[in-house]
């Protein structure tokens, strides 16, 4: 794999029906952890004028963050799992979760800026439920930042609700 299958799809546009058929999620081999880090930090760069990383623009401080983003991931994402989400071979999504005492919390969900409004991450929401529901977990839970408006909305509507307040993001949760 490398970066040239980062959301680029070669056939033009796709209809949704043909997205949810073709789609298949993979757990991220050992080998394979930079490199999801790496495409992490590409969809949220890329997605929504910038407005998705919490540190600012990456095109001002991209030489100085990147790196330092990647490893900080590699931490974070240590003790879960990280699945790449792909659409005809191509990474077009991606997912990171961790076991909590009653929860399954979900690390981080992109979607490839291209892809999105597809269909892509109500089938990586659905996908970890029913991770949750086969790890015996009784929620499934998430943060997302207070100025991600759209990941609010999909959010909600696949049935989230508020579970706490922090300073520049809300902890969402869904039972299982």
């Amino acid at each position: 794999m490398n970066s040239t299958h980062i959301g680029k799809l070669s056939e033009g546009t796709i209809e949704m029906k043909e997205v949810r058929k073709s789609l298949n999620i993979n757990l991220a081999g050992r080998r394979e952890h930079l490199f999801f880090n790496f495409i992490e930090f590409c969809f949220f760069s890329h997605s929504e004028r910038e407005c998705m990383l919490f540190f600012g623009s990456a095109r001002a401080m991209h030489p100085f963050v990147i790196v330092p983003y990647i490893l900080m991931a590699e931490v974070i994402f240590f003790r879960g799992w990280r699945y790449f989400v792909k659409l005809k071979g191509q990474v077009v999504g991606i997912l990171a979760v961790h076991e909590r005492m009653e929860a399954l919390f979900i690390n981080s969900l992109a979607v490839s800026p291209e892809c999105r409004r597809l269909g892509i991450a109500t089938h990586i929401l659905i996908y970890a439920e029913e991770l949750a529901m086969r790890l015996r977990r009784k929620r499934l839970e998430l943060s997302v930042l207070k100025r991600n408006i759209p990941a609010q909305k999909l959010y909600k509507r696949f049935g989230f609700a508020k579970k706490e307040e922090k300073m520049w993001s809300f902890v969402l949760s869904k039972e299982v």
